[in-house]
């Protein structure tokens, strides 16, 4: 058994250590709640871009064949955008992200297709350069402070690519948001715009009202069909950014918790051990005493 020394040691160092991961918890608690009240105010925002969207596929958009739709014969090279968080101590968080970029990559390439991997935030960078992975580019998560503005320039970047004929297609690997307190690693295609996009538009309720479309629909479904690439961006960081924030909020309590039961076991560890101690010396006085009778 340790000593007094040692287990109050310990047990100072551990009651430090609860301190900084407490102070993580409520920290991560207030960003999430942040990013909870961003992402609350875009719902709305996609929302519409989505039922302008089906208005227009209903009035005769399916048939305007937008290059944004056109999916390439026999593609043969594809982009993965991969979001992750740049610090850790978030539970599974980045691992998960990865492993779901993983499997798809090694899918892609079983139908023969070349894959390259657009990695954004620093843990999924180093991971990949950790196991000597090639990436077509890396780019800085913002965090909290990703804005609208830069989910244009990189929807702006990826059509240019997709149009270019860089790339036949583009996947987006990030932590969707199912309820609030459920996340799990998702994948979507970009680009093209699938027929699966168009029939989840297509199940929205429409406004049922006659429209005067100016200067003409087909105009302006190719203006929508960029806004919706980039307002679908910038939701996926602002899920993946809340999902990052309630891991790393959920790991914090979980350390502070088996750090308040680790000082509860340690502090038993130490009354015994001094109690054994206190017996010990009685032990010895009540022996001395006997032996000088």
């Amino acid at each position: 058994m340790a000593n007094q020394r040692d287990i109050k040691r310990r047990i100072s160092s551990i009651k430090n250590t609860k301190k900084i991961t407490s102070t993580m918890e409520m920290v991560s608690t207030a960003k999430m709640k942040k990013m909870q009240g961003r992402l609350a105010k875009s719902k709305p925002y996609e929302v519409k871009v989505n039922e302008i969207i089906a208005d227009l596929i209903s009035f005769g958009g399916s048939s305007f064949n937008d290059p944004l739709l056109k999916e390439v014969d026999n593609p043969s090279r594809a982009l993965v955008i991969q979001i992750t968080g740049n610090r850790g101590l978030c539970g599974s968080f980045n691992t998960n992200v990865i492993e779901k970029t993983l499997d798809l990559k090694e899918q892609l390439e079983l139908e023969g297709k070349e894959t390259q991997l657009y990695v954004i935030g620093k843990k999924g960078f180093n991971y990949f350069n950790f196991i000597n992975q090639e990436m077509f580019k890396m780019g800085e998560n913002q965090d909290d402070n990703f804005s609208f503005e830069d989910a244009a320039k990189l929807g702006t970047e990826l059509t240019n690519l997709f149009l270019g004929g860089e790339f036949h297609e583009v996947y987006l690997s990030y932590t969707k948001v199912i309820t609030s307190a459920n996340q799990k690693p998702e994948v979507i295609k970009l680009l093209p715009i699938s027929p699966e996009v168009e029939e989840q538009v297509e199940s929205l309720p429409s406004a049922a009202t006659d429209y005067y479309f100016e200067p003409n629909p087909a105009k302006i479904f190719s203006y929508i069909l960029p806004l919706y690439i980039k307002v679908k961006i910038f939701t996926c960081f602002l899920e993946s950014g809340f999902s990052e924030y309630f891991a790393r909020r959920v790991a914090m309590k979980n350390a502070t918790d088996a750090s308040t039961e680790m000082i509860r076991e340690l502090t038993i560890s130490y009354n015994r051990a001094r109690q054994a101690k206190i017996t010990n010396e009685i032990a010895e006085i009540c022996g001395g005493a006997a032996a000088l009778d």
